[in-house]
């Protein structure tokens, strides 16, 4: 486990012998060193750069961080205060025999976590933590036993298929960028944050886990004419919408409202659109009433309403008006605002098919996954992941609460 603190050890080497201290004696680094060498004195770096240009020499040229250099600064550029102890990285598992570290968790989230650090309450932030450091720790996991179970299951060909794969990436990844190794890894990091190297490596696990599925879950997700059938059987009214027909209706007391009423009439008579008359007589939303399923034989007396309504809609079409009748103490208008039209579909529409199909497949092959990663799982070799969910969580939580 690397921990950082307030303490340090030097180890020095010396050329001659050890040098043996009395009580008390102090040493300098006189004592370290060769006295046939002490006349000797290291030349300036100016003396040295002629020397090298009068020899026909190349200068040194400083190299910049690499990626990797200014990834691991990021990742361990935390701050502490004196007294505290931080776990910068641990060993926190094993999986099939490959070591696993606190870093390699936690370096992809902690951007976010930095983030989400600074915006939520403590009490918050803990839930946080725990459940994006066990995602990521389950993903990491997962992904190790699928990439060890497809390399253990390629061929001799497959294997070979992969290495010219890989090497005719390389040569284009390098040839689209010049030609030239290391400015291809330069223009590389600049556009993807990986060198090379990295990337494929990433492409390959991903094909691995392409060729794992293509071979081992894709064919337990098979899909049957029968099983289309009943589908279609349990969900044809999810494509087959009833038509519907949305009404509309004025109602004014009779008693004291007759000029009013032969006022209306006259004006839907005359042409008046049933939403200007609904609107003069003080009906809400224009006189819009209410939409109904229209039923097999889709005609508007037939829909589901009051028997003395199916008198006056029989025979009017989209944007007809009946005339006015009494219910009771009141005038009524109804009127027919729109009428859609549903299409009916099959089984034999293609569109149906494909819809079906996709449906049932997207669930088998989800239950087939579920059922291989279970194997996964059970045959895998790794350490308990509870243990090691706390491990990883009280690790991350420990850099945060030095920060508080």
């Amino acid at each position: 486990m690397a921990v950082l603190g307030f303490s340090a050890t030097c180890i020095m080497g010396c050329a001659g012998g050890v040098p043996t201290l009395d009580a008390g004696q102090s040493v300098s680094m006189a004592d370290f060193s060769n006295p046939a060498f002490q006349g000797r004195v290291r030349p300036d770096e100016n003396t040295v750069q002629d020397a090298m240009v009068e020899a026909g020499m190349r200068l040194p040229v400083a190299p910049d961080p690499s990626f990797t250099e200014q990834e691991d600064d990021e990742a361990f550029n935390i701050s502490i205060r004196t007294g505290e102890t931080i776990v910068v990285d641990s060993l926190i598992g094993q999986v099939n025999g490959r070591p696993i570290f606190a870093d390699e968790i936690l370096t992809p989230i902690m951007d976010q976590l930095n983030a989400d650090f600074v915006r939520m309450p403590w009490n918050q932030f803990r839930g946080y933590v725990v459940q994006l450091v066990s995602r990521q720790l389950r993903e990491v996991i997962y992904n190790e036993l699928f990439l060890s179970e497809a390399r253990a299951g390629l061929s001799e060909q497959q294997e070979g298929g992969f290495l010219a794969w890989m090497n005719n990436m390389r040569g284009e990844l390098i040839g689209q960028r010049g030609g030239v190794s290391a400015d291809a890894n330069r223009q590389m990091l600049e556009e993807e944050g990986k060198t090379i190297d990295e990337y494929l490596k990433l492409q390959e696990e991903r094909q691995l886990i392409q060729v794992l599925m293509n071979d081992r879950v894709r064919p337990n997700a098979l899909v049957a004419w029968r099983d289309v059938e009943r589908a279609w059987d349990q969900r044809k009214d999810q494509f087959n919408k009833p038509s519907t027909v949305t009404l509309g209706r004025i109602r004014l007391k009779t008693e004291g409202n007759e000029e009013q009423i032969k006022l209306f009439q006259n004006e839907l008579e005359a042409g008046d659109t049933f939403a200007v008359v609904a609107a003069q007589a003080g009906m809400p939303d224009d006189g819009i009433w209410e939409t109904f399923d229209l039923g097999e034989d889709e005609r508007v007396d037939s829909i589901e309403i009051a028997d003395f309504y199916k008198e006056h809609l029989a025979g009017l079409g989209p944007g007809e008006t009946s005339k006015p009748f009494e219910r009771g103490a009141r005038t009524i208008w109804i009127s027919v605002i729109e009428i859609n039209r549903s299409q009916k579909r099959s089984l034999f529409d293609p569109k149906i098919q494909r819809s079906l199909y996709q449906d049932i497949y997207s669930r088998r092959l989800s239950e087939a996954q579920e059922e291989f990663v279970q194997n996964i799982l059970d045959e895998g070799i790794y350490d308990d992941l509870k243990e090691m969910e706390d491990k990883i969580v009280q690790i991350a939580l420990s850099r945060f609460l030095a920060r508080r």
